[in-house]
């Protein structure tokens, strides 16, 4: 009687053991197939599925398809990729460089679903004071402004005190438009009424109506980064030209923010929007090079500095990546900026120090701005000057002077 008790004991033993391993196996099946399924959803192939799923398994997640609604899922995913073709040797490989250009287009779109980036603002009692502006007054024309107060019952911004006025004119019950761009988010515009002026403030003021009804003109469409690494920057005008690394010191300056579109930098001087340049840097221990169009300068006319913001041109899936790589903190480089200083030469950003060119490279593809000969007598003559300038600079921002403004200007009129 004992031996038969023992052998159901054993017996039951058996079939629980079973039971919970086939359960295993189903929930398990059941999670790939739910992995595939959001893998196809989210736009991979088939191919690209199952190599998400080798390094999902690599990574030890014990839920894989979260990675497709997770930041932090498919960061561990990407960090994964990232080191294992950094060992094995085949980072530059086109099909990995692609491979990863979609994982890291993919964490882009999670991240710009984001409320942050999504909703917006709908009233102007939303909008941070001393924001920039631009307005439209009705037989005035346009001009730059700032929001100096927003208050719960009107909002005063500034107005330029050298506009030219018809006669007899006053801007109580002035119709407005104000057009802005709100930082990481969109632009919107709102029309609205001059209540009073404000003519003793320097510069004067507007105190204006607030609107609940502003409209969301564009969305941002890149992911931006704070940066503060040196850079070098060229003049440019062949597009074939861009992808090719400068071998000679360009102007230096200094990124102040990047993104997959383009870049802000900061450097001396003055010049024209329009303007294609390069613009060539070290992520990752890596020299790149971006090329684009000058669209927009902030001009500071008591420093003599400029931010250009870069629309840049297609980026190689390569370049892309490393940006997105700082983006997303999948790459920490604190060794960069000391790879410039230290290893300057021909496979890396060159010499920090201003460019000297020559009749030869006058005008040439490539070529260092400022692109005429006749400049160096004058920068030499300067150079004291300019020395003296930088040390005046508070934040470390000990770039070349350049004067490039009137230059395009004379070949925009020839």
């Amino acid at each position: 009687m004992a031996a038969i008790i023992t052998l159901v004991i054993i017996a039951a033993v058996i079939g629980f053991t079973f039971f919970i391993i086939r359960k295993s196996k189903d929930r398990s099946n059941t999670s790939w197939v739910k992995f595939y399924a959001k893998g196809k959803e989210a736009g991979f192939s088939s191919e690209n599925i199952n190599l998400l799923k080798e390094l999902a398994q690599r990574a030890c997640m014990e839920h894989p398809a979260a990675l497709f609604w997770s930041q932090v899922q498919m960061d561990t995913c990407i960090k994964k990729f990232v080191n294992d073709i950094k060992q094995d040797g085949s980072e530059n490989l086109s099909e990995n460089q692609e491979f990863l250009l979609k994982l890291y287009n993919f964490r882009k779109k999670m991240e710009m679903e984001r409320p942050i980036y999504k909703n917006g603002i709908t009233s102007s009692r939303n909008i941070d004071e001393l924001q920039a502006a631009q307005v439209v007054a009705l037989n005035i024309g346009a001009f730059k402004s700032k929001i100096v107060n927003n208050k719960s019952a009107n909002i005063s911004i500034e107005r330029p005190d050298n506009l030219v006025l018809p006669p007899d004119f006053s801007w109580k019950g002035s119709h407005l438009l104000l057009y802005f761009w709100r930082k990481n988010d969109a632009g919107y515009c709102f029309e609205t009424d001059v209540i009073d002026e404000q003519q003793l403030n320097k510069p004067p003021l507007l105190i204006v109506r607030h609107s609940d009804k502003l409209l969301r003109t564009q969305s941002r469409k890149s992911l931006r980064v704070k940066t503060h690494r040196i850079a070098m920057l060229y003049r440019v005008e062949d597009r074939s030209a861009a992808s090719k690394p400068e071998v000679m010191s360009g102007v230096k300056c200094y990124l102040e923010d990047i993104s997959d579109s383009g870049c802000a930098l900061k450097a001396g001087g003055a010049v024209s929007t329009g303007m294609r340049v390069i613009v060539q840097f070290v992520i990752d221990k890596t020299p790149l090079s971006i090329s684009g169009v000058v669209r927009s300068v902030e001009h500071d006319k008591e420093k003599n500095t400029s931010i250009l913001h870069i629309e840049s041109d297609l980026m190689p899936a390569s370049v892309k990546n490393k940006i997105f790589g700082v983006m997303f903190g999948i790459l920490t480089d604190d060794a960069d900026v000391a790879a410039i200083v230290s290893n300057p030469g021909v496979n890396q950003i060159g010499p920090q120090t201003p460019i000297v060119t020559s009749a030869e490279t006058s005008g040439v593809n490539g070529a260092a701005i400022p692109p005429n000969a006749s400049a160096d007598k004058k920068n030499n003559e300067t150079s004291e000057n300019q020395k003296n300038k930088n040390e005046e600079y508070d934040d470390s921002h000990d770039f070349d002077f350049f004067n490039w403004d009137d230059q395009s200007k004379t070949e925009n009129d020839n």
